[in-house]
């Protein structure tokens, strides 16, 4: 390890251009090379999001890794793993916002794993299996000056909001970045395994759910409406007839 990287650093496989972390990580699992627990780029050319979106980046301007989580029992369901990257998203951001003086109240959870900041979108995470391994790909808006037209109403980037940092900034941040995120992910996942109603009780803290538009998918796809969380981690919704459901299975439509 480079002795200037901090003491808790996962085994990094660092990137300058690649099209997905995802992938990488995917490919590592497949050929069972354990030497890494995780893959950070600088730029991705084909990131990818929940549903298949495209995650925009330019070099730079967004922490993008892969958290390959080798001999961790899958839970049920598996995409509590996104709740659990969520927080760890949100302490990482948290700290940065306090140490420059920001509310950190202006972040938001957004079922199932979005992170807001102002009501936009400052990160989202995929969770993917890949021969019984997870991997937990994390994207985080840093240094962004600008986004595309089609998502400058709905995204954000630290940068945007607090003015920090901007590129050259976060090159010198990113590892240290890395770091604070695999142990917090850490940290809230042994939570979620020892206590999973401490892990329901700090995502709620920060959970802006309720209100929004969901597409229910193991109810024939009908849009409900948000009401809560679960202590399970189900989202409760309130379907157009009235009725009250529960599902781990939704799509965001807001």
């Amino acid at each position: 390890m480079d002795a200037n990287l901090p003491e808790r650093m996962p085994a990094t496989l660092w990137l300058e251009s690649v099209d997905s972390t995802q992938r990488v990580a995917g490919e590592l699992i497949a050929q069972n090379d354990r030497r890494y627990n995780a893959v950070c780029a600088r730029h991705q050319t084909a990131g990818r999001g929940r549903k298949g979106a495209t995650w925009y980046d330019e070099p730079d301007t967004c922490l993008l890794v892969s958290l390959i989580l080798w001999d961790t029992p899958l839970p049920e369901p598996v995409g509590v793993l996104g709740l659990v990257a969520a927080l760890a998203v949100v302490e990482l951001v948290s700290d940065f916002l306090k140490a420059l003086g920001a509310a950190p109240e202006r972040l938001a959870l957004k079922y199932p794993n979005d992170v807001l900041l102002d009501q936009r979108k400052l990160a989202g995470v995929l969770v993917e299996i890949v021969q019984g391994v997870p991997i937990v790909g994390i994207g985080v808006n840093v240094a962004q000056s600008a986004f595309p037209p089609e998502l400058e109403a709905r995204a954000i980037s630290l940068y945007q909001s607090v003015g920090a940092p901007d590129a050259l900034q976060f090159a010198a941040l990113r590892a240290d970045w890395v770091a604070r995120l695999w142990d917090a992910f850490q940290r809230w996942d042994a939570i979620r395994r020892g206590s999973p109603h401490a892990l329901y009780e700090n995502w709620v803290r920060w959970d802006s759910t309720a209100g929004r538009a969901y597409r229910v998918m193991d109810y024939n796809g009908v849009v409900g409406t948000a009401i809560a969380i679960e202590p399970d981690f189900r989202l409760r919704l309130r379907l157009p007839d009235g009725q009250e459901v529960c599902s781990y299975f939704v799509e965001s439509l807001l």
